[in-house]
């Protein structure tokens, strides 16, 4: 185990590394120069000649890496170029918002297992065919969709739910006032219901897979009640690779945090790294990309360990 934990940590590093090459690379090839923004607008060529020089702009592209590459490695994220607040900090103040509601958004596509195991006792069903049909609609739906219809009907139409911003919390993560979780409510519903479709369909194909497995014929030949053959043989084995999915999806609600945080207007990530993007704050940007993918691998990290301890045969295998 040991051993398979290692080689997980490099992939780790070796991954983390592959990004910032190629998010400071592609930063790079866009289009305009952000010397120019930074001096202001009709500031002369000697003043943009300036600021370039000064930021090290004028600098070769692997002289850059090297240098961004060397003050990551002593826990330094840069700067902005427009507020020149360090980006670790902004970072900090970011990341508790954009964690909050990937966590709420993960607990709610929970919600997903049981309809999943619901569905697949009544295959071929009228409920089953609903919800087969409902989530894969659901599936379908962009979340910035979902996320402006939500606002619409709750936040303008009926008026239940507050439609942006954040509340005072406890550790920074949890809300601590009514005020507080009502402003959670739509945003995590909004992130969390379209991955409430894809777990139900999951549950559902791994659980009616399970179903036909010789353990489970074997377990009914014996006598067994079809509560227990259900719960105590059939899901316990079919939630497992679905918890994985589950698992790794806290990871990827990072990404759709940067879609539903900009809709409404929460200070996380998401909308920090839009914001960065709109004035081509590629220090920002970086930074903010490098976290979302620190997360998610981090998380994809922690359910293979978890794997691996549960079924040996994985880390065998790897």
């Amino acid at each position: 185990m040991i051993a398979y934990i290692i080689r997980r940590l490099l992939q780790l590093v070796i991954v983390l590394f592959g990004v910032t090459l190629i998010t400071f690379g592609m930063l790079k090839l866009v289009p305009g120069d952000p010397a120019v923004a930074l001096a202001g607008k009709g500031a002369s060529p000697e003043k943009i000649a300036s600021v370039r020089h000064e930021r090290g702009l004028d600098r070769p592209f692997y002289v850059q890496y090297y240098k961004y590459v060397e003050r990551l490695l002593h826990g330094d994220l840069g700067e902005s170029l427009y507020s020149s607040r360090p980006v670790g900090e902004m970072i900090r103040e970011a990341a508790p918002v954009t964690i909050q509601l990937a966590v709420a958004a993960v607990l709610i596509e929970l919600l997903g297992i049981p309809l999943g195991v619901y569905s697949a006792l009544r295959q071929y069903t009228f409920w089953d065919t609903a919800l087969t049909t409902g989530a894969l609609i659901l599936w379908g739906i962009p979340v910035f969709v979902l996320g402006y219809f939500a606002m619409y009907i709750f936040g303008l139409k009926l008026d239940w739910l507050p439609i942006g911003g954040v509340g005072p919390t406890v550790l920074g993560i949890i809300p601590s006032t009514p005020a507080s979780w009502s402003t959670l409510v739509l945003p995590a519903l909004t992130l969390g219901l379209i991955e409430v479709a894809y777990i139900s369909y999951m549950q559902r194909a791994s659980m009616l897979e399970v179903s036909r497995s010789d353990f489970i014929r074997t377990a009914r030949a014996k006598g067994l009640t079809e509560r227990k053959v259900v719960w105590g043989h059939g899901f316990k084995n079919a939630v497992i690779p679905v918890m994985t999915i589950a698992g790794i999806d806290l990871g990827v609600l990072i990404g759709g945090a940067i879609i539903t945080e900009t809709v409404f207007n929460r200070p996380g990530i998401g909308l920090m790294i839009y914001q960065a993007i709109n004035s081509r704050d590629t220090a920002v940007i970086a930074g903010g990309v490098l976290f979302a993918t620190f997360f998610f691998v981090f998380a994809n990290l922690l359910v293979d360990l978890g794997y691996a301890w549960v079924d040996p045969r994985v880390r065998l295998e790897d």
